[in-house]
């Protein structure tokens, strides 16, 4: 007995042994492109945190550890928790010399912070990966968290590891070449000239055209900065200035001497300063009497981008013959039994051959009747919704954020694309698996797959050139309690067309204006509609997108009133309001005012496409504009 143990102890090594030997095999006999690549560093957005609801650049140090040169197509995925891929692969080519290294970036949509699992895929059908996680450090499930202000140092390798600083270090040389990738950043140091290619100087200062802030501090000498080519408007000399909407204060001390606190500070002397020569009171209209707790806010979950595409989805709405559909359903049960069992029942020969015939015609037959039935719900007719929010550029260009869904009646792979710079594709999709692909940057596609009578949700950010209306605020009047008791704005520039809904947003006030022309030019002035923000809070229903889903049933389609109740949505969106206490403390700039015009999307701005079908949609001009300059007598 002992002899037959030791037999099966030997037999089983032995096993083992040949075993570890055929892997090692495997292993040496596999391409090297399995090994290729490392990754060395992984930086997250601009301060190594993930900004929920927006495409943020990630930024990957590869090396190449063999002697091959590695030239492949290699993807970024986003992983379930169980490790299934979701949405469309994020693709681009990449080449590294042998034993060498270089950075390289993706523009992932954050959908949910705590979500960290993404993976780096390459070779033949893409089968080898290098997995992507990130730590819990610097996640948060506060609501507040959303909020945090993202301000970082640009600054070059070689001062990465300097410390005495009280803000995150950025190196300058991954700062993203399209101003679609900063959506995430919010404050800019600077104590040196960045050595930028042209690219990186467009991008940074349409960051700042849109709405950011730059803290200027002097070279080592003590002198300011001397700016060239592009970024030569940052050298005016005053302590603080405009470029666009975007705020440029100087510091006049050194970097390890700047806080957080006198930053802050900072901007609000600036903004006050502003404040001065407008002629407004400095007292702010009180704010709401509206308390909302955290836990209040905490109902409202989900992505808000998400929720406008499922609406916009909701546009192409079936409306299905239920009473057919109910009567095929009856009488196919009735069929498959006991049609099935009578049927066989009336044959001379019981033949099981004749009841799986019965069957097998019977799925067929109503197979193609539900099919039939149901695809002319759709009306057959291959649809484009779109949403955009346009925020202006300088020099005749927008920076554009679209919501897209398309509805085919043929399955195909289709491709999308838009005319502009820096485009940025993303699903925005957090369970469902996309067949297709991504190319995002310069000449950016997306390839997808969609089945025939089915719709593909995505969106897309990007740079694209349309007039400039030339808007200016001519004239005004502000009470002591901070609200306008008259307005003039003028438009020296051709409109879009079918302008349905014209507002302006001070201070904490929403404002209707009514339209008139005269020479040629158009002009604004208040009507007497006027409201609070946080009216608004009511459109911010964690099941308002289902409530219009399922009140749709039984009434007939009408887009145009569809596309009007999305316009709260999406003022809110471009102010990222998103909760009630987001709404309710929301303080705007009262030296500015935000003008929204909501039209028809320009032709010229339609998402570029295979699909053969009717596009429609709306457009967001969201401006930022400064009020003129007016004495206030009671303070003189």
């Amino acid at each position: 007995m002992n002899g037959h143990f030791v037999n099966i102890r030997s037999t089983m090594k032995g096993n083992l042994c040949r075993s570890l030997a055929l892997w090692l095999g495997i292993l040496l006999l596999l391409p090297s492109s399995v090994l290729a690549v490392d990754i060395e560093e992984v930086i997250w957005g601009f301060n190594n945190q993930q900004a929920k609801g927006k495409c943020i650049p990630l930024s990957l140090k590869l090396s190449n550890n063999t002697p091959d040169v590695f030239d492949e197509l290699v993807q970024l995925n986003r992983l379930q928790y169980g490790g299934n891929k979701v949405g469309a692969p994020l693709c681009r080519k990449i080449f590294l010399a042998p034993y060498s290294s270089q950075w390289v970036q993706f523009y992932p949509y954050i959908i949910d912070e705590r979500q960290g699992e993404w993976s780096l895929n390459w070779g033949p059908r893409f089968i080898y990966s290098r997995k992507i996680s990130r730590n819990g450090a610097g996640t948060s499930n506060s609501p507040s968290a959303d909020n945090q202000i993202s301000c970082i140092i640009l600054t070059n390798s070689t001062s990465l590891s300097q410390s005495g600083s009280h803000f995150k270090r950025y190196p300058e040389e991954l700062f993203p070449p399209m101003v679609t990738a900063t959506d995430s950043l919010d404050e800019v140091v600077l104590d040196h000239v960045p050595r930028w290619d042209a690219a990186r100087k467009q991008s940074f200062m349409d960051w700042l055209y849109r709405g950011g802030i730059l803290h200027l501090l002097a070279d080592t000498s003590g002198t300011n900065l001397n700016f060239t080519t592009s970024m030569v408007g940052l050298n005016t000399p005053q302590d603080h200035f405009r470029v666009g909407s975007g705020l440029v204060v100087r510091h006049q001390r050194k970097l390890n001497q700047l806080t957080e606190s006198l930053a802050v500070s900072s901007v609000q002397d600036a903004r006050s300063d502003e404040l001065s020569t407008t002629g407004a009171s400095k007292t702010s209209s009180p704010k709401s009497g509206q308390s909302t707790t955290q836990q209040a806010d905490s109902y409202y979950y989900g992505d808000a981008n998400s929720k406008i595409l499922l609406a916009i989805s909701e546009m192409t709405h079936p409306d299905h013959n239920w009473f057919i559909i109910y009567v095929m359903t009856v009488l196919y049960i009735f069929l498959i039994f006991p049609g099935c069992y009578l049927f066989n029942k009336k044959q001379k020969n019981y033949h099981y051959r004749n009841s799986l015939l019965f069957l097998l015609i019977t799925v067929g037959l109503f197979s193609i009747l539900f099919w039939s039935v149901g695809k002319r719900g759709y009306g057959e007719t291959t649809t484009i919704n779109s949403l955009v929010i346009a925020t202006p550029l300088e020099g005749d260009q927008y920076d554009l954020k679209c919501w897209v869904n398309a509805f085919v009646t043929s399955g195909s792979e289709y491709e999308f694309s838009s005319t502009g710079n820096g485009i940025i594709f993303t699903t925005a999709q957090e369970a469902e698996k996309v067949r297709g692909a991504i190319y995002n940057g310069l000449d950016g596609i997306f390839f997808s797959d969609i089945p025939p009578f089915s719709s593909r949700r995505f969106m897309y950010r990007i740079k694209a050139p349309y007039k400039d209306q030339n808007i200016n605020v001519i004239d005004y009047e502000i009470d002591e309690n901070s609200q306008l008791t008259s307005l003039l704005i003028e438009a020296r520039s051709a409109l879009p067309d079918n302008i349905s809904k014209t507002q302006v947003i001070y201070d904490r006030k929403i404002y209707d204006l009514r339209q008139s022309e005269e020479d040629g030019r158009t002009y604004w002035v208040l009507s007497n509609s006027r409201i609070a923000l946080t009216d608004w809070n009511t459109k911010l229903t964690p099941d308002s997108v289902y409530a219009r889903r399922y009140g749709y049933r039984n009434e007939e389609m009408d887009t145009t009133r569809l596309y009007n109740n999305l316009y709260e949505n999406m003022v809110m969106n471009h102010l990222n309001l998103h909760r009630p206490s987001e709404i309710n403390q929301y303080q705007g700039e009262r030296a500015r005012i935000k003008l929204f015009l909501y039209a028809e999307i320009p032709e010229e701005l339609k998402i570029k496409t295979n699909v053969q079908g009717v596009q429609q949609g709306r457009i967001l001009f969201a401006y930022d504009l400064p009020l003129p300059e007016k004495k206030n007598n009671k303070n003189d």
